[in-house]
């Protein structure tokens, strides 16, 4: 669909373009040129690379971040500069978003200079930017090689598979195709994947975990009883059963099945988080003033949480990759390449194993794979720092 793609395009081109230009205006309306450059910039690669999934919301966080550089809160007498008697403590619509835009745009900025200090951290993000930027920009650069090269065999030679060279720098793989190309179409797909598995099971587990420990009584018990349910059947094994029943031609039903047999453990320390939170004062104030539980779970909960769900949604995701793989390995699942998983699966069927000189055909995908969960597990460090302003603090 036009705009809506994850990979980097001419449409995506355009889209980042006219989305660059909000931040850019609004940096030179502000005099803010470094924050306006910044974001036009920002919101190019983000859009050529994701279309309109990638612009819209760069246009949002760029734009925040602009303002946050040029807000001042007239309604305090200490940033404002302004007498008491000048202070109006009426706040128009406009003034409230120009407010929260700001509120957004320091804490994208603290984050962010929490991220760069905490190194191990800063190193994952690399990490994780490094596979975004192969695989999602990758592709124009490298064609994808589909087809038997039956041309590329070498005189003597028992198979097409040939060790890495200057031209092919990670080898050629049965077929006598290129494995670079393979390894640069092969990651997006099983990334996605893994990532809306991650997503879906750590938005039912908050979910239903926050409404358990809120709403108590009838409804904390069924709840409970479900994930208790859920918690004594093996995930993988499980999987390997439906494998044989249903065929998971989609990924997006893939990663949703994971998600749904995945969410009871976070939702059970969802829980126990969220009836601790419950006791505090300015939740029961927020009960007592009846501002609805969609405000508490929103306002007075989440935020409480938010590092805690951060952290299990990206072990989620780990998780996630390596059931996705070993489905794929196993044979369980059709066989689509380009993809990671499958390369390692034609590799032992191939007898690659048994052949040294054409190990890159199974060592890339299972290096990169290895590289890419280091990344995750790194990155953590950082966003307990991200999201925790007393932490941020201290650093």
């Amino acid at each position: 669909m036009i705009g809506l793609s994850t990979v980097a395009s001419t449409e995506g081109l355009i889209i980042g373009i006219l989305c660059g230009l909000v931040p850019l205006l609004a940096g030179i309306y502000y005099r803010q040129w470094q924050a306006g450059i910044g974001g036009f910039i920002a919101c190019v690669m983000s859009g050529f690379a994701c279309g309109f999934l990638g612009g819209i919301p760069m246009i949002l966080l760029t734009y925040a971040v602009l303002i946050s550089k040029v807000y001042v809160n007239r309604q305090d007498p200490f940033t404002s500069l302004a007498s008491l008697d000048e202070v109006n403590f009426e706040e128009t619509q406009n003034e409230l978003f120009m407010r929260r835009m700001a509120n957004l745009g320091n804490t994208i900025r603290s984050g962010t200079s929490a991220l760069i200090r905490n190194k191990a951290g800063f190193l994952g993000f690399l990490g994780i930017m490094f596979f975004v930027i192969v695989t999602v920009f990758g592709p124009l650069f490298i064609e994808y090689e589909g087809t038997a090269r039956l041309d590329r065999r070498q005189p003597g030679a028992r198979s097409l598979l040939a060790p890495p060279s200057y031209e092919h720098p990670l080898g050629l793989d049965w077929q006598g195709r290129d494995v670079l190309s393979h390894m640069v179409h092969g990651g997006q797909k099983l990334i996605v994947t893994s990532i809306l598995a991650g997503l879906f099971a750590t938005v039912i587990a908050v979910v239903v975990g926050s409404l358990a420990a809120l709403l108590g009584g009838i409804v904390d018990q069924i709840f409970s009883a479900i994930a208790n349910f859920i918690l004594t059947v093996p995930t993988f094994r499980l999987l390997l059963v439906l494998a044989t029943i249903v065929k998971f031609d989609s990924n997006l039903a893939l990663a949703l099945l994971f998600g749904v047999l995945n969410w009871p453990t976070l939702m059970r320390a969802i829980r126990a988080q969220v009836l601790s939170l419950r006791e505090r004062d300015y939740v029961e104030v927020a009960f007592a003033l009846d501002l609805g539980l969609w405000h508490v779970i929103t306002r007075e909960v989440l935020p409480n949480m938010i590092s805690y769900i951060a952290v299990n949604f990206i072990f989620t995701i780990r998780v996630a990759m390596y059931s996705i793989v070993g489905l794929v390995f196993l044979g369980l699942v059709p066989l689509q390449e380009p993809d990671w998983g499958v390369m390692i699966f034609l590799g032992r069927q191939q007898g690659v194993l048994f052949n040294p000189t054409a190990s890159g055909m199974l060592l890339s995908p299972i290096v990169a794979i290895a590289l890419f969960q280091l990344s995750l597990v790194m990155f953590t460090r950082s966003l307990e720092e991200v999201f925790n302003p007393r932490l941020r603090s201290g650093l």
